[in-house]
């Protein structure tokens, strides 16, 4: 993943929120995501430190949107996070700080020196 990314980010998941197609917060922790439905969970990332980044601002808080053809309700989501307080290697692409790939954008912080490896060879 480290190839494709254009923001390698040390942080912390620091919350979970849902917003319905017009952009508007979901409180129901029974809504869900899932093909014909316009929901989408959001992670929220709080940044630590920037490693790259081609972005001329990173934003201390980053709200990585999850897929939304994913079968998922916010409880769901909101229960994996709660009380999560490990620091991870995060790795984006794209002006809106997306996934790379659909949930899998979260990894281990000793994968930082191999990450950073792959990014300049490939950069």
């Amino acid at each position: 993943m480290a190839q494709e990314a254009d923001h390698i980010l040390i942080g912390r998941v620091t919350g979970v929120d849902m917003i319905d197609g017009n952009g508007k917060p979901v409180e129901d922790r029974e809504a869900r995501t899932g093909p014909g439905l316009e929901n989408i969970i959001r992670i929220l990332i709080t940044v630590d430190e920037v490693l790259v980044t081609n972005a001329s601002n990173v934003p201390s808080v980053i709200r990585v949107p999850l897929a939304r053809h994913l079968h998922y309700s916010l409880g769901q989501i909101s229960d994996v996070y709660e009380g999560d307080t490990l620091v991870r290697l995060i790795l984006l692409q794209g002006e809106d700080f997306t996934g790379i790939k659909p949930g899998v954008f979260l990894r281990s912080l000793s994968d930082k020196d191999e990450a950073l490896r792959i990014y300049d060879a490939t950069h």
